[in-house]
């Protein structure tokens, strides 16, 4: 049944629920760098967590369908929810990747840097998405979060350039190098749509800001 007056915590809560999962998700990215870890064991974890991540975005859809009065732009409800999942999701296939590629450890030095722009990234989301709840307050602070997520992007765009340049211009004579080549590119481009993501949330972090001044 629709509702004309819905309780305005319910989206909020909702989206730091799915920061709370990130939050959980690129720790456990960042677990992959420490030695002797089963990837299996992490990946089920992350296929688990993503599933608990679709549900929550199923239940913001759910709300939203719902409610004809919400807090934010349904537009601006139904974008946050969908970047923060895609962020989860890419980081869900980096492992799985690593996982069904047999990927040895000690993982490439490339994979370290996007996860911890990644691991940054996270943590800035989190906080802004708390900071939603009152743009007036905290609007001095959720601009330098865009500003700060945007600077992570560009980070981002640096580690792939050097990365994939480091690939296409290795030896490649090796049918089994040219292998490689294949499984750390995809590898290295899902981990950079994460970072990718992560600036789309920044970007909806600022039409927020702009559409609630």
């Amino acid at each position: 049944m629709m509702s004309l007056f819905p309780k305005d915590g319910l989206f909020y809560e909702l989206f730091e629920k799915q920061a709370d999962q990130l939050g959980q998700a690129s720790a456990i990215l960042s677990g992959l760098m420490s030695d002797g870890h089963n990837l299996e064991e992490v990946w089920l974890k992350l296929k688990d967590l993503e599933r608990e991540a679709d549900n929550v975005g199923h239940e913001v859809m759910d709300h939203l369908r719902k409610n004809f009065i919400t807090p934010l732009e349904g537009e601006d409800i139904d974008l946050l929810r969908q970047n923060l999942d895609d962020i989860i999701d890419f980081i869900e296939r980096a492992v799985n990747r690593l996982y069904i590629y047999g990927i040895p450890q000690p993982y490439p030095k490339e994979v370290g840097e996007y996860v911890k722009v990644i691991a940054e990234a996270a943590a800035e989301i989190k906080e802004g998405v708390k900071e939603i709840k009152n743009v007036k307050k905290y609007h001095e602070s959720l601009h330098k979060r865009c500003a700060k997520l945007n600077d992570l992007e560009n980070a981002g765009d640096e580690i792939n350039r050097k990365a994939l340049g480091g690939l296409m211009n290795g030896p490649c004579a090796d049918p089994c190098r040219v292998m490689e080549v294949i499984k750390l590119k995809e590898i290295y481009e899902t981990l950079e749509n994460a970072i990718d993501c992560c600036e789309d949330v920044g970007n909806m972090f600022e039409s927020i800001l702009i559409k609630n001044q």
